[in-house]
């Protein structure tokens, strides 16, 4: 049964023999399921206009629906931006931080991630905590645990770290957090999509991330899933019109705003692109994340065994064990980094330069072909 949905998958995306897609955890090429979405609701706007009204509607509803089943969350708990750096904003800036508070954070988030904490805590007079990472870009849990204490208000971290693909045991974390009563907010960008979620599960009060990376959707579109309570208690940072109700709603400075995360969203919404991203949700959904990370990581662990055989040094924190799609690595010599590069550049094999190294990242659509072949120009 894996087997026919591993091809069901694969059979998602354009084969072209002249690239190479290895920066699935930056760009992702899109699934066919996304662009189908994306003409679908083109095609009507150019046809019908105003008459899709209601009906693009209901598919952005759909897929607030297909996203909150992906993460474990209730589809009214999520609100959409356009980009999950808007998404963590909303948080940080509307948390409550005040002067004395800390927020913890590792020093290889994401800018779009650290950033927004930054300026939130300087404009409270907080402080942010910045944890040094370990050898080989490792996050260790202990050390996180050990940098909470009675003045954490966030625990902010990346469930799986970019540059490396390190994660911590975020069970583990989540639980320790809520026995001391400090807020968990998890940059999910890296995970969803390729890892099974439970971070709902275990009792995370807020998660962000986009549209593309591991999501396999077209870019423009980010998200905040947050608990009713703390949705109730924050303040949107943007307002407008469907803050307080719809854009037919009669203008009432007496209006309250709506009592779920919906509110965070002042006005109109990248219909092409939510609606793309809700119909790559459910094809991963109804195909299987185990599916689909059982692959990637088989392809990785190939390309991993392959560069730890000719010589290069792998920074990844877990070294060559198969838990992760991400491969960091460098050449045996460091005047030789530019070398690689050019080659990978020259054949159209896509990287990024992250953490000091080389990242290389599979998804389940790659093939053995494809990491045999980048094994032989390496």
């Amino acid at each position: 049964m894996s087997s026919n949905k591993l091809a069901e998958f694969q059979s998602q995306f354009a084969r072209r023999a002249d690239l190479i897609h290895l920066n699935n955890a930056g760009l992702a090429p899109i699934s066919r399921v996304a662009r189908d979405k994306i003409q679908y609701w083109a095609e009507r706007y150019y046809q019908e206009g105003f008459w899709t009204d209601a009906d693009y509607m209901a598919d952005v509803l759909s897929s607030r629906q297909s996203l909150a089943t992906l993460i474990g969350c209730q589809w009214d708990e999520i609100a959409w931006y356009q980009s999950a750096a808007g998404a963590v904003n909303q948080f940080a800036f509307s948390i409550g931080l005040k002067s004395g508070d800390e927020v913890v954070m590792w020093d290889q988030e994401y800018s779009s991630h650290l950033y927004p904490w930054k300026e939130a805590c300087d404009q409270a007079g907080a402080t942010l905590k910045v944890l040094k990472s370990e050898k080989n870009l490792a996050t260790p849990t202990e050390k996180y645990l050990e940098a909470l204490n009675e003045k954490t208000k966030v625990a902010a971290f990346s469930w799986v770290q970019f540059s490396s693909g390190a994660r911590m045991d975020v069970e583990a974390l989540i639980k320790e957090c809520k026995k001391r009563g400090i807020l968990v907010f998890i940059d999910i960008a890296q995970g969803l999509g390729i890892h099974p979620c439970k971070l709902w599960q275990w009792g995370a009060d807020a998660v962000a991330g986009g549209s593309h990376k591991w999501l396999v959707s077209a870019v423009g579109v980010g998200y905040l899933a947050i608990r009713k309570d703390l949705a109730l208690r924050m303040k949107p940072r943007l307002i407008g019109a469907y803050t307080y109700g719809t854009c037919d709603d009669p203008s009432d400075f007496a209006c309250e705003p709506k009592r779920d995360a919906t509110k965070f969203e002042p006005g109109s919404k990248q219909v092409l692109e939510i609606t793309a991203l809700g119909a790559s949700c459910k094809m991963i959904h109804d195909i299987g994340v185990e599916v689909i990370e059982a692959e990637a990581v088989r392809l990785a662990q190939t390309l991993r065994l392959g560069l730890n055989a000719k010589g290069y040094q792998l920074l990844n924190p877990f070294g060559l064990d198969a838990i992760s799609p991400m491969i960091n690595f460098l050449p045996a010599h460091s005047d030789e980094m530019e070398k690689v590069t050019k080659i990978l550049d020259n054949n159209k094999i896509n990287y990024a330069r992250r953490g000091g190294g080389i990242r290389l990242s599979t998804h389940a659509f790659n093939t053995d072909l494809e990491i045999a072949k980048v094994l032989d120009l390496l």
